[in-house]
């Protein structure tokens, strides 16, 4: 039940998202955040809940904890059709939502990935990477079914997105790492896109066992028809960055969907439809991103670009200090966390000059995605819109500027962070720009039965400790108690 504003407060002064939150939802919002604030905590969490779900008299307990904390603050429901009502409040708010099957496999596990359990169909047993496949199958239709009911006819309005990880669509991630070897091995040019013709040559199985082989030539079949099914219903789709001896593998793939989903000569309103995932935290981002512009426009397709800084920076520090062929080199990532915010905020000008030099009423030939909770980079997105005349200043009638974003470039751009973290900058850039039934602020809402998610909890604390730190849980603690003095003492 909403909690009533005590009157002798404006609610224009108080951020959509407090008010129309519940009480509870706002208590327990201030009891994930505090927990949060403690890095040991943070650290310790994939191991707490591994140990926790193993003990049979404590796992209910457990469970229900994390259930009616973690759970209902960070994921948006069970399936797709629990997560709508999240969607929908959202786009009141001018909101757009992406939507993630956070069901994985812990990288450790890859190997028995193609042994688990999954639902039984008669005495057959369904690998949870085919329940995966077919998530994301099903979830496309139901987006555009979301969308469908706003009745709003402009490409631009559809903002309901699907994002997807294709190491939890494999039988074994050891396949996609193989890949990714013999992609390296048989480049000729540093930093150009790989596609995935090198699976169907005959010198393949010099570097993957013939099983990996079959297994990934399901994927790209699989991939083939995702991209085609999102094309066909209007719904982007985000593939994931991963750690960096996946990411050629993930390159290729993604590339050979963007080639056929993202041509200029498909029919679908939205273009493009598949978007691949470019992390600054990597050195050879800038080079890949302008050799990824070339090869759209030599080849005649849509570039789909989510920009992110990175999550896996210890994970990648230690595995190239682990290969002793690696002494005297640099690590693929930069060692500084200011180098990496630089190296953002270059990437973004690059994709806004880009944006920029399509001239008026000319097809689309790059679509973005931001995704970033770091304020600076949200304030470079916008002024470069201004900049480049893609935007322009006004005054709205409460007398705030704002920035005015017209359909034919908010249909092409978003700014994204994820459900329940940085809820202070989503407000910020959503009331700094103005763009009506064309959501440019995105939120990023994974979903899942809680038992399957409690790996992707547990690793995506760690994976954002510099988010969730005490710097920022600070000011969404500051936030949520401010409102709740607010209620139930009458006083800000």
């Amino acid at each position: 039940m909403q909690s009533q504003t005590p009157p002798s407060s404006s609610p224009q002064e108080i951020p959509d998202d407090l008010l129309l939150s519940s009480t509870g939802s706002l208590i327990r919002g201030l009891a994930v955040y505090s927990a949060l604030s403690f890095p040991t905590f943070v650290d310790a969490s994939p191991t707490l809940l591994k140990v926790t779900t193993g003990i049979p008299v404590v796992k209910q307990v457990a469970l229900s904890v994390v259930r009616n904390t973690f759970f209902k603050h960070f994921v948006g429901g069970e399936s797709f059709q629990q997560a709508i009502p999240l969607i929908e409040s959202l786009r009141q708010r001018n909101l757009a939502s992406m939507l993630e099957y956070s069901v994985e496999v812990d990288e450790e596990s890859a190997k028995e990935n193609s042994k688990q359990s999954g639902a039984i169909n008669g005495n057959k047993v369904i690998p949870q990477y085919v329940k995966n496949i077919q998530e994301i199958m099903d979830s496309i239709p139901q987006a555009s079914a979301v969308e469908d009911e706003f009745k709003l006819k402009h490409p631009s309005t559809r903002k309901t997105s699907i994002a997807i990880k294709l190491s939890a669509l494999v039988p074994s991630a050891t396949a996609l790492k193989d890949f990714s070897t013999a992609l390296l091995a048989k480049q000729s040019t540093p930093n150009d896109p790989f596609t995935t013709s090198l699976l169907y040559d005959s010198s393949i199985s010099t570097y993957i066992e013939e099983s990996h082989i079959a297994a990934l030539k399901e994927l790209h079949d699989s991939l083939t028809k995702i991209g085609e099914l999102a094309a066909q219903y209007g719904v982007r789709i985000f593939v994931d960055a991963e750690h960096t001896w996946y990411q050629p593998a993930i390159d290729a793939f993604a590339t050979d969907m963007m080639l056929s989903s993202n041509s200029f000569d498909q029919a679908s309103p939205i273009n493009p439809v598949v978007h691949l995932t470019f992390q600054a935290y990597l050195r050879s981002t800038p080079a890949r991103l302008k050799s990824a512009i070339a090869h759209a426009t030599s080849n005649k397709y849509a570039l789909g670009v989510k920009l992110v800084r990175g999550a896996y920076h210890p994970q990648e520090i230690e595995n190239h200090a682990s290969n002793p062929a690696n002494k005297g080199t640099l690590p693929p990532v930069w060692s500084e966390k200011n180098e990496t915010d630089k190296c953002y905020n270059q990437c973004v000008e690059l994709l806004l000059d880009e944006l920029a030099s399509v001239t008026q009423g000319k097809q689309p030939s790059i679509g973005l995605l931001f995704g970033t909770h770091n304020k600076e980079s949200c304030n470079t997105v916008i002024s470069g819109l201004v900049e480049r005349h893609m935007a322009t200043v006004e005054t709205n009638e409460q007398g705030k500027e704002v920035v005015r974003v017209p359909p034919s470039v908010s249909a092409q751009v978003l700014v994204g962070q994820l459900l329940g973290m940085a809820d202070e900058l989503t407000n910020y850039v959503s009331s700094r720009l103005n763009s009506p039934n064309s959501p440019i602020v995105l939120k990023c809402i994974p979903y899942g039965r809680l038992e399957d998610v409690m790996p992707y909890l547990g690793r995506r604390a760690v994976e954002n400790k510099s988010v969730l730190g005490n710097s920022n849980t600070s000011i969404e603690r500051q936030r949520i108690s401010q409102e709740l003095r607010r209620r139930f003492f009458n006083r800000a």
